[in-house]
């Protein structure tokens, strides 16, 4: 029997790549999506220069973040790599090996992005505010900087994601649970760009999440929560049973595949969390126009 949320509650749509160093990606346009926004959730798996032919530099015309998130759940914060990305007109290259969060507002040249060395796959998520993505050439006879430093014009627009651990009672006097993991809200305001993604590792179950984790609650944004698994050779695979409540009427949602949950603006959702967990998982929840809660 279908359920009154389930256009909300779907399968991400994990695929083979065949070329470039990402070889599984998802991409959530806004027809997927149901909203005006366009999310690519993949993992790089091999070193070599990211994006189309030519690899140059490109511009769009609307704000656009990118995540670069390691996948050891030992140590969330460390890349597994070394990516080369240039930022402005000025082409400064800026070296990443560390979890980074990256605006672009509308109109900012960006690009080449060579991944230099890959100890480990990563994931790579790219959120774009826009009904539609696409891309404009930038046509510029400036070449790429050697690496630049703390004092560079556009290094503003990178924000280093620190982790905190997320123990038991972390929510509070009403929720002691323990996910065993790490959790980071990357706040891209400071940059530019009004936009929030909380990135949360999850290590052990049950855990339920949020500060009363028998209440649901709602944003005045929307919001996309990707539940996500963290075997970079099957990311569909989430390693976990989840569950989540949607709506007023608590329309209970289980799955153990790769998912993600969209909640539109002041619709009811949890309680649930983590029911059983084999594997470690992580959610990436991305609120695109900000996070007016």
């Amino acid at each position: 029997m279908a359920g009154t949320y389930d256009r909300w509650v779907r399968e991400l749509p994990f695929q083979k790549l065949e070329m470039g160093p990402m070889r599984l990606n998802a991409v959530m346009d806004s027809s997927w999506l149901g909203i005006d926004a366009h999310i690519s959730y993949g993992t790089v798996n091999m070193a070599g220069r990211m994006g189309k032919e030519p690899y140059g530099p490109h511009t769009h015309d609307f704000d656009q973040v990118l995540l670069l998130a390691g996948l050891d759940t030992d140590d969330i914060g460390e890349l597994g790599a070394e990516v080369a990305l240039c930022l402005g007109e000025e082409m400064e290259t800026h070296m990443i090996t560390t979890t980074t969060g990256v605006a672009i507002p509308a109109g900012m040249p960006h690009y080449p992005m060579t991944v230099n060395r890959l100890d480990y796959p990563f994931v790579f998520v790219e959120v774009s505010v826009a009904k539609e993505y696409s891309e404009k050439p930038y046509d510029t006879d400036v070449q790429p900087t050697h690496p630049v430093d703390w004092n560079a014009k556009r290094r503003k627009q990178l924000i280093n994601v620190p982790f905190m651990r997320k123990g038991a009672w972390h929510y509070g006097p009403t929720n002691p649970d323990d996910g065993g993991g790490y959790i980071s809200f990357i706040d891209f305001n400071r940059a530019g760009i009004d936009m929030m993604i909380i990135y949360e590792s999850m290590r052990r179950g049950p855990y339920r999440i949020c500060p009363n984790p028998e209440k649901p609650h709602a944003h005045a944004t929307t919001q996309v929560m990707c539940f996500v698994g963290t075997d970079p050779d099957d990311m569909g695979d989430l390693g976990a049973e989840f569950e989540i409540c949607m709506g007023k009427e608590l329309e209970k949602h289980t799955f153990d595949r790769s998912t993600a949950v969209i909640t539109e603006p002041y619709v009811p959702h949890w309680p649930g969390g983590v029911v059983t967990l084999d594997e470690p998982m992580v959610m990436c929840d991305i609120h695109p126009f900000g996070n007016n809660a």
